[in-house]
């Protein structure tokens, strides 16, 4: 009988033991699959591991722009308008001292004017001022007295005191004067002292004895003395 023909491996490179080979993947199991990263990928270092700054990626940002502002708009205060002050009414410039001249006529003259005389019919009425008391609100006659020698005298209008008695009598006569309204506008109207007086007297005052001439001597004086 035929020995059994052995065969034998040639000989080449040392084979690898078993137990090796075993070792071997039992480390690859643990290690886990290599993954083969592509040369153009950048490798994710940490930039603080570099020692530099890290780099942005992409386009710098733009800063946000915020909506421009306009001023704001002081607005022009409107100007308040000065209002325009109201004269002061001034009487005439009374200076003269000859011819009839009642006392007191410049202050008679002067409150006429500031309550609707013309400056021709205050005079009239000083005129008559004249003849009944010389201007002295403190005068006393037959049965009246005071600047208009009123008759009976009212009570309250004279007094003693001349420069009390001479505002109340005053306001007096721009009641008495109211009682023969109608002829107001009349006496305004006049251009001369002398028919001014003359009005007065007949018309207002009314007096028993007229000595009118006294009346529009007295009343013309009063205006050249008041350049009227």
């Amino acid at each position: 009988m035929t020995a059994p023909h052995l065969f034998h491996l040639a000989a080449g490179p040392s084979a690898t033991p078993a137990s090796d080979i075993a070792a071997a993947d039992r480390s690859a199991k643990h290690q886990g699959p290599t993954v083969k990263i592509p040369s153009h990928v950048a490798s994710p270092v940490d930039p603080a591991d570099r020692g530099g700054k890290p780099k942005a990626s992409g386009a710098k940002p733009k800063a946000a722009l915020s909506p421009a502002r306009k001023p704001a708009l002081t607005p022009t205060p409107t100007p308040t308008p000065t209002p325009t002050p109201t004269p002061t009414p001034t009487g005439p410039e009374c200076d003269g001292a000859a011819g009839l001249l009642p006392a007191n006529y410049a202050t008679i003259v002067t409150f006429l004017m500031a309550h609707g005389y013309t400056g021709i019919a205050a005079a009239g009425i000083a005129g008559n001022i004249y003849q009944e008391s010389k201007g002295n609100p403190e005068s006393i006659g037959t049965g009246g007295g005071g600047l208009i020698g009123w008759t009976p005298l009212p009570a309250g209008l004279v007094t003693g005191n001349p420069a009390a008695d001479l505002e109340t009598q005053l306001s007096a006569l721009l009641t008495y004067n109211d009682q023969w309204s109608q002829y107001i506008p009349v006496l305004n109207a006049q251009t001369s002292a002398i028919q001014a007086a003359y009005i007065y007297m007949t018309d207002f005052e009314r007096p028993g004895i007229p000595a009118a001439y006294n009346r529009e001597t007295a009343a013309a004086d009063v205006a050249a003395a008041c350049h009227l």
